[in-house]
């Protein structure tokens, strides 16, 4: 399973992400059609569907990114999909914070810093499937 060090670092991803759904982003007053709830913690899974999808998709992408090791071009697209939906729970993040917390009123917990490291992961994974892309051209090149 762990062929290459770009399964590792999707490993890692799928961690990561897990771990995202349990742990906080953003803690802060939540405005509930006027009513202020104080220190509600945003996660993965509270209070966006949206967010616990992207989720769980870059879970299962990049599950099934590790497993293509043998067809590298089609693990390079996988994890480029990953990249993208890493990417857009940035923004998804950001528009239940602005949708549904009190400007000013909270602050990104410790824990957030699984979301933000995850695309770095993704992009090591990208380089190792590049690279072993680069040396199989190289070797293919030799034996003709």
């Amino acid at each position: 399973m762990i062929q290459r060090i770009q399964s590792f670092w999707l490993l890692v991803v799928v961690i990561l992400a897990a771990l995202s759904l349990k742990f906080g982003f953003y803690v802060g007053t939540w405005m509930n059609e006027g009513v202020q709830h104080p220190q509600i913690i945003l996660n993965g899974h509270n209070p966006s569907i949206l967010v616990f999808a992207d989720t769980i998709v870059i879970v299962a992408v990049s599950l099934i990114a590790i497993f293509m090791y043998k067809n590298r071009k089609q693990q390079m697209l996988l994890t480029v999909v990953d990249l993208l939906l890493s990417l857009a729970l940035f923004f998804l993040y950001q528009k239940e914070i602005n949708a549904n917390f009190l400007p000013g009123s909270g602050t990104y917990a410790l824990t957030s810093i699984f979301v933000w490291i995850q695309p770095i992961f993704i992009i090591l994974a990208i380089k190792g499937i590049y690279r072993d892309m680069k040396l199989l051209k190289s070797a293919d090149r030799l034996r003709g």
